[in-house]
């Protein structure tokens, strides 16, 4: 081969060589863009995540009274939040004995305050707004307490629980001993998982 052919097939080549290399690559300024939407997507995501209602799960729920709860039973609560909203749902199945439900509770969550640990719901064909507290013990425990205060609007129902909260009717004090709607202990949590 000549010498010339030669050179001209090696040029030939590493140019195939080289436009092959460059190929499926992003330009710099499109990747950084990209990088910075995908970072702000997930700051978006942990943002509405951390606006979620605090109790959110599936739980048993046991009774407690003066000042121990009883095993959790088949009676479960569910709580959730609509993502980046303060809305959401809340459902109570009460079973009894025989496994089966005697009352069910399908409620819709007008608002929630993660600060202030209330939720104010209204019942599925109800009018009336109500409210439910809880709080969670130094151990992580949590108990809820049905506040049944049922108002026709949302400002009625609060400003019902902030009365009952100044005259003590309802407290959080020793929760599991009294403070739901008077000498009434609260209702333990436990996580279904």
């Amino acid at each position: 081969m000549k010498l010339s052919f030669k050179l001209t097939l090696v040029m030939l080549i590493a140019l195939s060589v080289i436009t092959c290399a460059d190929t499926g690559k992003v330009d710099k300024s499109v990747a950084d863009n990209n990088l910075v939407l995908g970072l702000l997507k997930t700051t978006e995501a942990s943002a509405k995540e951390a606006g979620q209602i605090e109790i959110r799960g599936t739980y048993f729920q046991a009774s407690c009274s003066a000042g121990t709860c009883n095993t959790p039973g088949s009676n479960t609560v569910s709580i959730q939040s609509n993502f980046g909203t303060t809305t959401g749902y809340l459902y109570v199945d009460y079973v009894n004995g025989a496994g089966t439900s005697t009352y069910r509770v399908n409620a819709e969550i007008v608002e929630f305050s993660n600060t202030d640990r209330v939720l104010y719901y209204r019942p599925k064909n109800s009018a009336n707004i109500a409210a439910l507290i809880w709080t969670i013990t130094d151990q992580n425990e949590i108990l809820i307490c049905d506040v049944f205060n049922g108002k026709p609007s949302l400002a009625e129902t609060k400003t019902d629980l902030a009365s009952r909260k100044a005259s003590g009717t309802v407290h959080t004090t020793n929760p599991k001993a009294a403070g739901c709607n008077g000498s009434f202990a609260f209702n333990f949590l436990t996580r279904t998982f």
